[in-house]
């Protein structure tokens, strides 16, 4: 990697079809182009659609060179793509959460029966299947386009919950879920779960895991987790087909005591992994290792300072790497 420059006063940052689009308190710049934003707004992209919303009141969309102002039936929506996006209220005597799909202009009505709110969905564009997290972590359901139910997800132990915003597809069928069961205030166990997002089938199941399984789908459709401890990076490595775990071993003078290493802190980018090292005495850096000989490429340390942490995974593209630290309003930009 090589450093290309670094960007200091970002609000927000975003990748919109590829394109940089930097979000300060007073514009908004995508690519060359540089508009006016007030500093209360908030600007916001999810799935390439960029929207704003002024004073936290109107949201507009940016599309074709303009701000478009949305007009959703319900108050609280969501885009999947420019022409795919739902709005939502929920119906607390009824127990029902409302629905209008806008999709090309075309809208569809449709209610979720549900004693308890249903959450931010996820759209799994690939399969045409929407999965609907309830209130309280503990149940997942999942529904065809044109809002065919499927199969319900639910857990009956008390002290457990899962987390539904890390909810990994995998292949053509197989859905991941990670449950979570605290031991005590400082201790967490956690088990991971396949089943086949069609019919609810169980694949497989992993118990009692000691590492935070956030997963990463790789090219081969491996799921790939990691974490560190003093001198060595552990690479788990789970078969999205049958559940078996394999865990690698990379051993390097660069980590110590201090290394910080967070498996929801990286990416994966064809058959490279990228992570930060948010070390606690020094300057955060970022690493690749490479999944095909499962070795480190290089580690570089980013110009920062010491204790500032990246708070997301890096950001990727075909030839740069952009690492956000939003505490410090920094943007790194590299070229892979």
């Amino acid at each position: 990697m090589k450093y290309i420059k670094k960007i200091g006063k970002v609000k927000d940052f975003y990748l919109r079809k590829g394109e940089e689009i930097i979000v300060t308190a007073h514009n908004i710049q995508i690519g060359n182009l540089s508009l006016n934003a007030a500093p209360d707004d908030d600007v916001f992209c999810e799935n390439d659609v960029l929207t704003k919303r002024e004073h936290f009141k109107k949201q507009f969309t940016y599309k074709d060179g303009k701000w478009n102002e949305d007009s959703p039936r319900y108050g609280d929506f969501q885009y999947f793509s420019e022409n795919l996006y739902y709005s939502t209220e929920y119906d607390k005597d009824a127990h029902l959460q409302r629905y209008s799909i806008i999709e090309n202009g075309k809208e569809t009505l449709c209610e979720i029966k549900s004693e308890q709110r249903i959450l931010r969905h996820q759209y799994i564009r690939r399969l045409s299947i929407y999965i609907f997290p309830e209130i309280g972590n503990r149940s997942l359901l999942f529904y065809t386009k044109d809002f065919q139910f499927l199969w319900k997800y639910q857990i009956e132990e008390p002290d457990v919950t899962i987390n539904f915003r890390g909810v990994t597809v995998a292949g053509d069928s197989v859905v991941v879920v990670k449950k979570r069961r605290i031991k005590d205030s400082f201790d967490s166990l956690y088990s991971v779960e396949g089943y086949n997002i069609l019919t609810g089938e169980k694949l497989w199941d992993i118990k009692d895991l000691s590492f935070y399984p956030s997963l990463n789908v790789g090219p081969d459709n491996m799921l790939y987790t990691i974490y560190s401890h003093l001198d060595t990076l552990f690479i788990n490595k789970i078969n999205s087909v049958d559940g078996t775990l394999t865990t690698h071993e990379i051993k390097s003078d660069s980590f110590d005591s201090k290394t910080r290493i967070s498996a929801d802190r990286t990416a994966i980018y064809g058959h490279k992994l990228y992570f930060t090292d948010n070390r606690s005495k020094s300057p955060c850096s970022i690493g690749v290792v490479d999944l095909d000989t499962l070795k480190i490429d290089e580690i570089m340390t980013l110009d920062t300072y010491e204790g500032v942490d990246s708070t997301q995974p890096p950001l990727l593209t075909e030839d740069k790497v952009y690492v956000f630290m939003r505490l410090a309003g920094e943007l790194h930009v590299l070229q892979r």
